[in-house]
């Protein structure tokens, strides 16, 4: 396989025969002692809280456009590099927030994941090092894709649409109220006219110790349990804004086109005893 789902996942072969090629930027998202230990050849060490914004009101949500440009410039980013995003640690979510990340800013079909991260590279037999590669600062043209961010206003508008699809990518327990969110500090329970697909239901362990994401067909099967289809739009929330990327990921993969993220999701919503909430019988 060499390339997976709409070329949105990649593998260890895929990468090997283009890990020399020129304007190909790998990113390494993990712990920086670990990447400075080991990583992929010419890899960048990228921590998420470069890509994320978090203060008292809101936490995981994007950074400005400015702020993510200059951050993807001295990462050595510029237009017209492939961009491949790996784990150190496999938890997938990071990769996918970053994905998505891209994906606003207008680059998502310049943008790879690599399936299975660091450990499943190594386990196929890729090369890692300790060198930290010499990065020249680039030069990245956003076009912020702004239509892919809903507000708490616009999802209001759309409770119990039939042609919008909210889907929550939280646990089952905390989609079916049993546990609180966010600390104990949301409500429990879910959107009203919510469905429900973990973010975990769209990965498998695989070898030592990593994940990586189920088949297409898997997926599929799992949206289709749902009730999602295609032609409606899909609008996603999770805990903070990170765990509903995976499911963002797995829909881009399936071929959905419209799509939006609920950004502030429970984290906004769950506490605000104004916005409605529903529980499980």
């Amino acid at each position: 396989m060499a390339q997976f789902a709409n070329g949105l996942l990649v593998n260890s072969d895929w990468l090997k025969e283009r890990i020399n090629t020129k304007n190909l930027v790998i990113f390494h998202i993990g712990k920086e002692e670990d990447y400075l230990k080991e990583h992929i050849p010419g890899a960048r060490f990228i921590d998420w809280q470069e890509y994320t914004f978090n203060d008292d009101t809101h936490d995981f949500d994007l950074p400005t456009v400015k702020e993510l440009q200059n951050m993807l410039e001295s990462k050595g980013l510029s237009d017209g590099d492939t961009v491949v995003i790996y784990t150190g640690e496999s938890w997938i979510s990071l990769m996918t927030r970053l994905y998505f990340t891209l994906d606003y800013l207008g680059y998502g079909d310049h943008t790879f994941m690599l399936n299975g991260g660091l450990v499943k590279w190594k386990e196929n037999g890729g090369d890692v090092t300790s060198e930290v590669v010499d990065i020249r600062k680039g030069n990245f043209t956003p076009h912020p894709q702004k239509q892919l961010i809903a507000s708490k206003e616009y999802v209001l508008k759309n409770l119990n649409k039939s042609h919008v699809n909210i889907v929550d990518g939280r646990a089952t327990v905390f989609y079916e109220g049993i546990e609180a969110g966010n600390g104990g500090k949301s409500r429990k329970g879910h959107i009203p006219g919510a469905k429900s697909i973990p973010f975990t239901s769209l990965s498998e362990p695989g070898g030592e110790g990593y994940y990586q994401f189920k088949s297409v067909d898997d997926i599929q099967k799992i949206f289709d349990e749902q009730g999602v289809k295609k032609q409606d739009q899909l609008l996603l929330y999770c805990h903070i804004g990170m765990q509903l990327t995976t499911v963002y990921a797995a829909a881009k993969m399936l071929g959905f086109k419209n799509i939006k993220v609920y950004d502030g999701s429970f984290y906004e919503w769950g506490p605000d005893e104004s916005l409605p909430i529903a529980l499980e019988n």
